[in-house]
């Protein structure tokens, strides 16, 4: 399947608009304050912006893939759907993954973008789009559901961050 991004909205000072290449240091940014400072992401490896420009990559020209950027041009989140699996049997069956910048959560960004991202997959025939969220994760947890996913299982103390098992809780979508 090839994708593509086409859509530029705002939202109350904030553009929601096509991401590319050039968006991976922002990006990195974003995900390494989480990486540093909470459980959302099961890692404790910081990434720079070639680690980033080799993950966003493949999912550019190709996959839905939106940022989102304040009035001051700073991107402030982004949300894009990617492979779940490589083989081909699950090429009807994206991952999602979506981060925002700490401090702007709770303004509606992540609906957007996530609301964005699940509709481009909608039309373009995606079947189901799936999501990996740390167990107890409530903010993120409300935003998936809100959008419609819905909580599948747990892979229990999957990973161990900050001195604790923390689950890993898998959301899905049928579109």
């Amino acid at each position: 399947m090839i994708f593509l991004q086409l859509s530029t909205h705002i939202l109350q000072n904030m553009i929601i608009r096509a991401g590319n290449i050039a968006d991976a240091a922002p990006m990195a940014d974003i995900f390494n304050y989480y990486i540093a400072n909470s459980t959302a992401i099961f890692s404790n490896r910081i990434r720079t912006t070639d680690d980033m420009e080799a993950l966003i990559g493949p999912v550019t020209g190709r996959f839905p893939f939106y940022v989102a950027v304040n009035d001051e041009g700073r991107v402030d989140g982004y949300c894009f759907a990617h492979l779940f699996m490589p083989d081909p049997i699950y090429s009807h069956t994206l991952e999602v993954t979506i981060y925002l910048r700490h401090g702007v959560t709770g303004q509606g960004i992540g609906r957007r973008l996530l609301g964005q991202v699940i509709e481009d997959c909608r039309t373009q025939g995606v079947h189901i789009l799936v999501s990996f969220i740390t167990d107890g994760n409530e903010p993120c947890e409300r935003l998936h559901t809100s959008l419609g996913f819905s909580k599948v299982g747990v892979i229990r103390e999957a990973g161990y961050k900050f001195g604790e098992f923390l689950g890993d809780a898998i959301y899905q979508l049928m579109l």
